[in-house]
């Protein structure tokens, strides 16, 4: 069966991926919405959080031979941790200065995240 003239396994194979990047384009705007409306600080880091994660995940998994569901549970615990650090020890002390400062210093660290992965 066609669809269009395009096969019905490819048409839902292709529904599928749109849908999963769809999700994930979702929660990504979803945590830069919330992080700006708590904090009211714009969160340039965040897609370097994302890239931590997911090497984070990697190196579990390749390297030290944990299961791929448990990563997929413990590298966002292990980023959560290592923001609630990046928020008690630099961004804390920006919440009364203008926004720039903020955009700023994640941006660095965005810079400073890209750096060290870089590098492996």
């Amino acid at each position: 069966m066609e669809i269009f003239g395009v096969p019905l396994q490819a048409m839902m194979s292709q529904l599928l991926l749109g849908l999963v990047n769809g999700s994930f384009y979702a929660m990504l705007s979803l945590g830069l919405a919330v992080i700006f409306g708590l904090l009211n600080v714009i969160n340039f880091s965040h897609g370097a959080l994302y890239m931590m994660g997911a090497f984070f995940a990697f190196i579990g998994v390749s390297t030290f031979g944990i299961n791929y569901w448990a990563m997929l549970i413990i590298a966002p615990l292990l980023v959560g941790v290592f923001g609630v650090i990046v928020e008690k020890t630099m961004l804390r002390w920006l919440y009364k200065l203008d926004h720039l400062y903020g955009l700023l210093l994640t941006f660095g660290i965005t810079l400073l995240l890209e750096g060290v992965f870089r590098s492996f």
